[in-house]
């Protein structure tokens, strides 16, 4: 049932991903992957396969869409535990999360299989926009997504009926690409599209123009959706309205203005406070692997598997047995600064 209860759940839903992701990003590095840096190229095949692919997977039957996104689920959650945990136990910790949905859906507990899919897409999305932006994907990459994917979901959801064929296949299913506080055939709840152009714009937007850039970013996405909810429930707009065709405009007009602001756009480097001069800037994993060496030198009496704050500088600044421990030493010992965090 569409309430201002049930949309107020999902909106705070909403925002713990936005506040999540601007948090874990400057935190913890991800691991590269092996295509490199993200390029206009990489965007021109994501939204490539943002078109294709829900007509691909209205050919498959239900039960083999759900492997498709338990498979994509199970990976992003990995890759975002791991600096958390460790490898091993975010393995295990995916495992677990994705045995227990199916499990859920088996024992018909919709309850369960709305919280665990609802888990499953917050990590995932959090994991997933970290690592496009600490691959460089630059803040004009975004707004042309957010452009293209806005006229597509004109079409797709507003004109004509693919998403809505798309959703009746999948919803009430585990690892249904929804995040939904509400079961039944017309769920109150966000794509997975809607919940990673949110959190996707306010990460790129803190790396190209700084942090109030990234912080109008994320009020703005909120507040439109905030707004799009209540225009469903006061009446004001129907119900299933292609919520892509507001924030991809929104988003493109915010590139538009930090650019003429600003002028053009931070490069990865200068985001993370490192020299241009022999630094990869597409991604963190070679910086982070010379302040691992670098702490093993200079902290001897730190043994393996411990945990460890990195400066910007290289510096080791805490460690600890966990995380969080390694982060608290961190600012017991005066850092204010966001280290990364990886384990020895």
């Amino acid at each position: 049932m569409l309430t201002f209860q049930n949309i107020a759940l999902l909106d705070v839903l909403i925002a713990a991903i936005v506040l999540g992701g601007l948090g874990y990003v400057r935190r913890f590095a991800l691991p590269r992957p092996p295509v490199g840096h993200s390029t206009a190229s990489d965007v021109l095949i994501m939204t490539c396969l943002v078109v294709v692919m829900p007509v691909a997977y209205l050919a498959l039957p239900g039960p083999a869409v759900s492997a498709v996104f338990g498979v994509l689920f199970l990976a992003g959650t990995q890759m975002t535990l791991a600096p958390l945990l460790g490898g091993r136990w975010a393995t295990l910790g995916s495992l677990l999360l994705v045995a227990a949905d199916v499990a859920a859906a088996f024992a018909g507990l919709g309850g369960a299989v709305l919280v665990l899919n609802a888990l499953l897409i917050a990590v995932a999305v959090i994991g997933v926009t970290s690592l496009w932006a600490q691959t460089g994907m630059k803040a004009g990459h975004v707004a042309a997504f957010a452009t293209v994917l806005a006229v597509y979901d004109l079409f797709a959801t507003g004109l004509g009926d693919l998403t809505d064929r798309f959703l009746a296949q999948v919803v009430g299913r585990p690892f249904a690409p929804l995040l939904a506080v509400t079961d039944g055939s017309a769920p109150v709840a966000a794509g997975l599209g809607d919940c990673l152009m949110l959190a996707l714009w306010p990460l790129v937007a803190t790396k190209a123009y700084g942090k109030v850039a990234g912080w109008i970013g994320a009020a703005v996405g909120v507040g439109l959706i905030v707004l799009v909810e209540i225009g469903f429930v006061t009446g004001l707009l129907r119900s299933g309205m292609a919520f892509l065709t507001v924030l991809g405009p929104a988003i493109l007009i915010q590139y538009v203005i930090w650019r003429r602001l600003r002028g053009t756009e931070r490069r990865t480097h200068e985001w993370l406070g490192l020299p241009a001069s022999g630094v990869d800037t597409s991604g963190r994993v070679e910086r982070l692997a010379g302040s691992l060496r670098a702490a093993r030198a200079a902290e001897t009496g730190v043994p393996a598997g411990t945990w460890v704050a990195v400066a910007g500088d290289d510096r080791v600044v805490g460690h600890g047995p966990t995380p969080g421990t390694a982060l608290r030493a961190a600012r017991r010992a005066g850092y204010e600064g966001a280290p990364f965090v990886k384990q020895v």
